[in-house]
């Protein structure tokens, strides 16, 4: 009989059951009576050295890079999570902790595990491109403190999850109607996958503020997050003769694979077709032209991700988080309707 068969015999976390041991004045007075009740009954009697051991921080944070087969890998193919990764390490840092980075399958959430139940990390974050909603139901249920950078990698929100929340539907109407004020109207979007909410609430922005406009016609290509959808996107427009004169892009992925494809085409990029990008990854300043995009504050998010974990850790007032906001950076791929 150890800690993890008394929390689920009690139907509680295993940290509930170290404040119990621990006399934390944070648990009910009525789950306090239940627990106390069981180990009464099974005889359960925890050693000091272990009780010890519970208490005792270690001081780190476990950074998790889950990949899936299915999408392009974080390390070698990434432009968007470089910044997250040495942000959170900074943070983490300034805050007296270190971070114990670790990568896995989706599909195999055991090595994130045993991190936990060995007590090498005192807490968890999480940076994936696909849903991991099971492995972080896996690391709640066993009463281990975990947080997600991207609000798009779970279906469903734990309250005691840490999540910083990007408001996605403002930021693609802000980018919609910085093109219509350039005096467009035939305006078209590349959305990324269906099945990501960032994707549907980016394409939510962009309806509203052709709505908002009086602008009825849309033009909507289904695409991914990735490059070839920008590049397939530009060229089925073309074949159909239906180039737009602007292109909202889900994200910059996209915009770089849109620019290819006109510049192939012997397009000018703003002078033929003004487009814009979502994300503001390091590239956008180096493309010819220069892209105009929206940024958004990665090294904050990841900052204020660290912040709330720490304050988990330490039993510390949790402070609720800001919203975080896409803002415009203008560039050079945009132009004013001729």
């Amino acid at each position: 009989m150890d800690i993890f068969d008394i929390a689920n015999l009690a139907g509680v976390s295993r940290k509930t059951v170290q404040r119990v041991l621990n006399q934390s004045p944070q648990v009910k007075p009525e789950t306090r009576d239940r627990i106390l009740k069981i180990m009464n009954e099974h005889q359960y009697h925890p050693n000091v050295s272990a009780r010890r051991l519970v208490k005792k921080k270690t001081r780190t944070i476990g950074l998790f890079i889950i990949q899936d087969p299915a999408k392009h890998d974080i390390y070698s193919d990434d432009l968007f999570y470089s910044v997250v990764i040495g942000s959170m390490i900074r943070s983490s840092s300034e805050r007296g902790y270190n971070v114990l980075v670790t990568t896995t399958d989706v599909t195999d959430p055991a090595p994130i595990l045993k991190l936990y139940r060995e007590k090498s990390i005192d807490a968890g974050m999480i940076i994936s491109w696909t849903n991991v909603q099971s492995i972080v139901d896996s690391i709640i249920s066993a009463g281990f403190i975990v947080g997600l950078f991207d609000q798009n990698n779970v279906s469903e929100r734990h309250p005691v999850v840490p999540i910083p929340l990007l408001c996605n539907e403002e930021g693609a109407k802000t980018a919609t109607n910085y093109l219509i004020e350039l005096g467009h109207k035939d305006i078209a979007i590349i959305t990324g996958e269906e099945e990501n909410p960032a994707a549907n609430e980016r394409l939510n922005g962009y309806l509203e503020a052709l709505k908002e406009a009086d602008i009825p016609e849309q033009k909507i290509f289904k695409g991914r997050f990735v490059e070839q959808a920008g590049y397939e996107a530009v060229h089925h427009w073309i074949s159909q003769k239906a180039l737009p004169t602007a292109i909202v892009c889900s994200n910059d992925l996209i915009a770089f694979g849109a620019l290819k494809a006109l510049n192939e085409a012997g397009l000018s990029v703003p002078d033929d077709v003004s487009l814009i990008g979502f994300d503001n990854v390091l590239l956008t300043q180096y493309t010819t032209p220069a892209l105009t995009t929206m940024n958004v504050p990665r090294v904050e998010m990841a900052a204020s991700l660290v912040e709330q974990l720490v304050q988990q850790i330490e039993d510390e007032p949790m402070i609720k988080p800001p919203s975080f906001h896409a803002a415009l950076i203008e560039r050079n791929s945009c132009a004013p309707l001729k």
